[in-house]
Order: structure tokens, then C-alpha cells, then sequence
């Protein structure tokens, strides 16, 4: 061959070594290449709006299914809409299973409370339930079971609920508990429910037993007895050699008055300080 032909056949050659070469460079390369997904992307989201998922709401297996395509409008979770299901589906579904509601009346205005005293709390299961939605996936909120006050603290600002079943009393500030009191109340027959208006106040005024009675807060007047029924600590009196004589501790938590609601003395003064005619007394079973 000639040294012309020769020249040109290597010519040939390392142009092909060279494409060949750069095919296996770029082909390397590009499979170690790593591919970030879009919505991983600082400042990006992707949401698939079409996509239908689950939020149950449960306490063990007792459970309440919600779905994503209940709570949209216009392919998007409304917060509205899903107040609506669980005022509808979630709380009538476990009013029903722990006792329900019921209401407490009197002339002076009335309420609703939860008839059992163990029962589900549901103080935030909106913001739960709605936050749940807001992941865009299937979601479990589970409820907790456990004893808790008749009503929610909405009823207003500040007040004292009495749970007369339990023999307790609730004070409720800006819609929390702020202190519970165990409770001496009255024999059956003699108590009252609804809402009561603390009417007078007085710091050791006598009941017409001649019994003292610590930091008393009236609350109804029993037309039948023709006398208050208060709010005060546990009684007290002289006896016949001008002692003082106290009743026992051992009373609270048993019904004993004729319609008083009796506690101990400092549970009663907190009562008496923090609270002024007018200010409301919810009275439920």
C-alpha cells in the first residue's frame, strides 16, 4: 500500500477512536447523572389535586371515614366543608356511642352538656381533622378517651359549672379549667339545674339553722324551704359550752344539704374572691 493510502486510512481511524470515545464519555456521564424530582426543588410544590385519599377519625377500631372528594370545592380542600362533615359524621357519630347530650333549664337560661362523664374529647378535632386534609394524604386522628367536664367553656368567659353527679365543680376562664373542687351537694330532691346568677355574697353569714357558713354565694331561693341556696364551705357552730364546732371533712363528696352546695373553706374563699354577683352557675347532672 501506498504511504499516501496509509496516511489516510489512520486518518480515518482516530477519527472514529475519537467519536467512539466521546460516545462512551457522554454515555458514562449521563447515567450518573442524578435526577432531582421537581417538587424537591427549593421553593416549589406539587400538589395532584385529583388525587382522592382518607382521613379516619378512631378511638381503637371505632372509627369514622371521611373522604377528600367530601370536603373539596372546586378540586380544592375547603375548610368549611370539612367543619360540616365532622359537625355532621365525627361528633353525631360519637354522641351516639357515649351517652349523647342533653339540656339543663332554668328561668334564668339554660345549656348543653355531655350526659356521661367519661366520654371522647373533641376540643380541637377540627383543627385535627382539617389539618389532616391539608397533608393530602390518608391520615388517622385518633381520640382519646377520658373524664372531663359536662360543657366546653364557651358558655362564657368565666363560670362555675357543677357536675352534681360527680359531686364536682368546674371554674372555667377564657375557656379552660382553671381549678376543680370536690363538692358536698344537696340531698336528692332538694337540687336545683340550669344557670343561676350568684344574687349575694357575704363572708360568715348564719343560716336559719343557726349554722355558720364560710364565704356563701346565693344562688336560688327555694320558695318551698322560704330560703337562699348558696355556695359556701363546710358549715360550723357553737355548741352548748360556746365551742366552735366544725363539720367533718369526710363530707365532701357526700350529699348532705337541703340544698346548699358545700366545699372546703379554701376552696370556698378562692370561689369568693374570684367571683361577684352576677357572674353565672351552670347546675347539670
Amino acid at each position: 500500500m501506498k504511504k499516501k493510502d496509509l496516511t489516510k486510512l489512520a486518518l480515518v481511524i482516530d477519527v472514529q477512536l475519537a467519536i467512539l470515545l466521546g460516545l462512551i464519555l457522554y454515555n458514562g456521564f449521563t447515567a450518573n447523572k442524578v435526577s432531582i424530582p421537581y417538587e424537591d426543588v427549593l421553593g416549589t410544590e406539587v400538589v395532584n389535586e385529583n388525587v382522592e385519599f382518607t382521613v379516619s377519625v378512631c378511638h381503637v377500631e371505632d372509627c369514622v371515614y371521611i373522604s377528600s372528594e367530601s370536603v373539596k370545592k372546586d378540586g380544592v380542600i375547603d375548610e368549611g366543608m370539612v367543619y360540616q362533615e365532622v359537625l355532621d359524621k365525627v361528633l353525631g357519630h360519637f354522641e351516639q356511642g357515649y351517652g349523647g347530650k342533653s339540656l339543663a333549664s332554668s328561668d334564668k337560661g339554660s345549656f348543653v352538656y355531655w350526659v356521661d362523664d367519661v366520654r371522647p374529647d373533641l376540643t380541637n378535632i377540627y383543627q385535627d381533622v382539617y389539618r389532616s386534609f391539608k397533608s393530602g394524604m390518608d391520615t388517622n386522628v385518633e381520640v382519646e378517651i377520658k373524664e372531663m367536664p359536662g360543657t366546653d367553656g364557651k358558655y362564657a368567659n368565666k363560670y362555675i359549672e357543677i357536675d352534681n353527679s360527680r359531686q364536682k365543680l368546674y371554674v372555667w376562664r377564657d375557656g379552660a379549667v382553671e381549678k376543680e373542687i370536690l363538692l358536698s351537694g344537696p340531698k336528692t330532691g332538694s337540687e336545683v339545674y340550669g344557670v343561676f346568677p350568684i344574687v349575694d355574697k357575704g363572708i360568715n353569714p348564719k343560716a336559719p339553722t343557726g349554722d355558720f357558713m364560710p364565704y356563701w354565694m346565693a344562688f336560688y331561693y327555694s320558695g318551698r324551704q322560704q330560703s337562699w341556696y348558696g355556695l359556701h364551705g363546710l358549715i360550723w357552730w357553737y355548741d352548748s359550752n360556746g365551742k366552735a364546732v366544725y363539720e367533718s371533712k369526710d363530707n365532701i363528696g357526700v350529699r348532705k344539704s337541703g340544698g346548699c352546695i358545700r366545699m372546703l373553706e379554701e376552696d370556698a374563699k378562692y370561689l369568693y374572691e374570684n367571683f361577684e354577683k352576677g357572674d353565672q352557675i351552670l347546675i347539670h347532672l
